[in-house]
């Protein structure tokens, strides 16, 4: 595929130029001159072999092109040679594609200098000479353009190809990482309360026989603390079990929090303002709120409290501060304290600073999160230079240089036009040609109201020659900027926001050219030499509108294929993403369920207990019930870190590991057969790890017998992987699919098997391994 793809079009190119010469004059038995002929050959094959060098090195591939290009133009025809010189637009539209920005400007610059040199000897007048020269600039300025929208697209699979990568590490790692957030949470909302039980009860024990009074404190220390954590419990519990709660709105969520203080006596004000903020934002800051509230009614019980949350552009500020307890100071309380260092460190975590101190006679609480704090998001596609702008002065150039050179042109070739050589004129025609080309500037953004603005000033042209006078010739100078409405419709085509009506364009086009066409050649009274008849007049719009309708329909098209095409990929990118979060999704649904389960029956029955005998005031039994229930919440808590995977950032499985993969799926009793070459050459990373992707999610979309076929012809990778299900999950095919047009394989699927083309760029040589062999990695420093 590689292979094809490389010399199709240099064999096309080159095919094409012997046909037309020296294959057509021989045919008619006008045999060139032997020295052309030969010369000509040489810069046919030299230009073949250069092109074919176009994707490795294309600046070079640049100037072999353009020095074959010399050397035929030094005993033959520019003209016979046409077809030959599309091979400079090919090669700059490789540059553009393939080398950096600076690197364009350089082959654009080179490109302008060699067609301004081997075009000097060729024209006698500077007017010919300059025409030629601007018109081949320009052809290399869209060339250019072309090339930069095909790297930007490029670009941005790539990106997305990356972003897929991230999303399925993320669920490979998204079991782990809720089980680390539970943890966190745990502790942060019921491990740090029972710790401070168990310090003021152990001092008040300690203290009886000193300050008896501590007791009665501590009892009603740990019953509220008890209930709180008790509370806290079977709402994670409740969470846990279903997950809606942490996709509720923050809003919704403080409300209920703030409804739930309220109801225990706690006076509590909630103030809002600005959007939502992320969601892993929100749920930093309801802890906070929580928190906060819960040091309040621990604290400062009775006080009146306020909540604020700001979200602007770039920060979530948090505020929570009481009144204080009114009258004499508050008495000398025991407590852990470790229910704002935990948030400090839940805020430093994602950027944002906590602060935490007196004011006035109360307490105040102030966290400030950045909103584009790294939340685990996923990375933006990487912006890359678009060649739109250079399409679009490429285009408007070429409409403003070609109707005048036209006239030109027009003027040398029949006198009778010679009207078109006188300077005012030529003023009107480039006025009416830089009307009819503005409009491309929306091609992209406004396609409809670019072709509406195209198709307007098209009609501009007969009004001028009927109000001002435009000398015979003039519809020959409007067709030649007819392709300014050529590139209308396929604007419409491709970047339409809705596909269905767009093929309305094409004949929309070429009536109003036609109109435009006929209008100002009938505006002086006369088309052909005859007097201007309305049936007449009609008929030969009607005729010129189809003549003109099949171009326009071949161009729209072109640009429906180039839309369905685009849309396609990026459809299959959007759900193999959504495929990817949904399973990360899943794995930390299955994850909650499961230590929700282990919470409700190592410690919610416990903390339960702790309430009872703190109701009940025996200062003991207290102690020994906190002990208990804090053993077992630590207990839980070990679990959750003792299913830490070790190899969580070990290297990614590749095509070495696919003998491997296939073992283990024999060892589960599946029939897989594994045809592999016995030894595999080094390969670049992203196809060494998507061919390891591609057989692992085609065999686990299927159960029975498989079959896995590694072949490497033709510089390409060639997998096929049987035993899929005939109806395939289309999220699994979308995901196999995104994965092999990021690297610009192929993918096919009939009838169970999965046939896939990776091609393979050049890599540096390397010892070979076995498939079932792994490599071995190379140290950091060493590289």
């Amino acid at each position: 595929m590689t292979f094809l793809r490389t010399w199709l079009l240099p064999s096309a190119l080159v095919g094409a130029q012997l046909l037309l010469w020296p294959g057509l004059p021989l045919l008619r038995g006008d045999a060139p001159d032997v020295t052309a002929l030969s010369t000509g050959l040489v810069a046919a094959v030299i230009t073949l072999l250069a092109l074919g060098w176009r994707q490795r090195r294309p600046l070079r591939a640049l100037g072999v092109v353009l020095a074959a290009q010399t050397l035929g133009r030094l005993v033959a025809s520019p003209d016979d040679l046409l077809v030959l010189s599309l091979a400079e637009l090919v090669a700059v539209w490789s540059v553009a594609v393939r080398a950096p920005g600076r690197a364009v400007r350089v082959a654009l610059a080179a490109s302008a200098l060699w067609v301004a040199s081997v075009n000097l000897p060729r024209f006698d007048t500077a007017a010919a000479y300059l025409g030629e020269v601007v018109v081949a600039v320009l052809s290399y300025l869209l060339a250019a353009g072309l090339g930069r929208s095909r790297r930007h697209w490029v670009t941005g699979r790539a990106a997305v190809a990356g972003r897929l990568v991230a999303v399925e590490a993320e669920a490979r790692q998204a079991a782990e990482t809720e089980r680390h957030r539970l943890a966190r949470e745990l502790h942060d909302v019921s491990a740090h309360h029972l710790t401070s039980i168990v310090v003021t009860v152990g001092a008040a024990e300690r203290l009886a026989a000193r300050r008896p009074e501590l007791a009665a404190e501590a009892v009603g220390f740990a019953a509220r603390t008890g209930r709180e954590t008790l509370v806290a419990l079977r709402r994670l519990v409740a969470v846990m079990s279903d997950d809606t709660e942490a996709h509720r709105p923050l809003r919704r969520r403080l409300d209920d929090l703030v409804a739930g203080f309220h109801r225990l006596g706690q006076p509590v004000r909630l103030d809002r303002a600005g959007p939502e903020p992320p969601a892993a934002l929100a749920e930093v800051v309801h802890a906070v709120v929580r928190e906060s509230l819960t040091n309040v009614v621990r604290h400062a019980a009775g006080a009146h409290a306020s909540v604020r949350v700001a979200v602007d552009a770039g920060t979530v500020t948090v505020t929570v501060a009481d009144t204080g307890v009114p009258g004499p100071t508050a008495p000398f309380t025991l407590g852990a304290g470790r229910g704002i260092s935990g948030l400090r460190e839940r805020v430093a975590a994602l950027g944002g600073t906590l602060r935490a101190g007196p004011d006035g006679d109360g307490w105040r609480v102030e966290a400030r999160l950045p909103v584009g704090a790294d939340t685990g998001s996923l990375p933006s596609p990487v912006r890359s230079e678009n060649g739109r702008s250079l399409v679009t002065a490429a285009l408007v150039g070429n409409a403003l240089v070609l109707p005048v050179a036209m006239a030109l042109v027009s003027v040398e070739a029949d006198a009778e036009l010679a009207g078109l050589r006188d300077p005012v004129v030529l003023l009107q025609l480039l006025l009416l040609s830089v009307a009819h080309a503005a409009p491309l500037a929306w091609r992209c953004r406004r396609p409809w109201v670019a072709l509406a603005g195209v198709a307007g000033t098209a009609l501009l042209w007969p009004v001028t020659a009927l109000l001002v006078g435009l000398p015979p010739g003039a519809e020959f100078v409007l067709l030649t900027a007819g392709f300014v409405d050529v590139a209308a419709v396929w604007a419409v085509a491709a970047y339409a926001r809705r596909a269905g009506p767009t093929w309305l364009a094409a004949p929309v086009a070429a009536t109003v050219l036609a109109v435009g066409l006929v209008g100002t050649a009938a505006a002086d009274g006369s088309i052909a030499g005859e007097p201007v008849h309305v049936p007449v007049t009609v008929f030969m719009t009607v005729f010129v509108a189809g003549l003109l309708l099949a171009p326009m329909l071949l161009t729209w098209g072109g640009g429906a294929l180039v839309r369905s095409r685009r849309r396609r990929v990026l459809s299959r990118e959007d759900d193999a993403l959504a495929a990817a979060a949904a399973r990360a999704v899943a794995a930390a649904r299955a994850e909650r369920e499961r230590v929700g389960a282990g919470l409700r029956s190592a410690v919610l029955d416990r903390a339960g207990r702790l309430v009872v005998v703190a109701d009940q005031g025996r200062l003991a039994e207290i102690l020994v019930e906190a002990r208990a229930t804090l053993a077992a919440m630590r207990g839980l808590l070990d679990d959750l870190r003792a299913d830490e995977r070790p190899t969580r950032h070990g290297p990614q499985p590749t095509l070495a590991d696919v003998g491997g993969l296939c073992a283990t799926r024999q060892a589960g009793g599946r029939d897989v057969v594994l045809d592999a070459p016995a030894t595999v050459p080094a390969l670049p990373t992203d196809v060494d790890v998507s061919a390891y992707r591609l057989v692992e999610a085609a065999l686990d979309a299927g159960a029975g017998p498989a079959r896995v076929v590694l072949r490497l012809a033709g510089g390409e990778l060639r997998v096929s992987v049987t035993g899929l299900p005939t109806a395939a999950d289309p999220l699994v095919v979308a995901g196999l699919r995104a994965r092999v047009d990021a690297l610009g394989g192929r993918l096919a699927l009939r009838r169970g098997e999965l046939r896939a083309r990776l091609p393979l760029p050049p890599v540096p040589v390397a010892p070979a391994v076995r498939p079932g062999q792994r490599r071995e990695r190379v140290p950091e420093g060493a590289r």
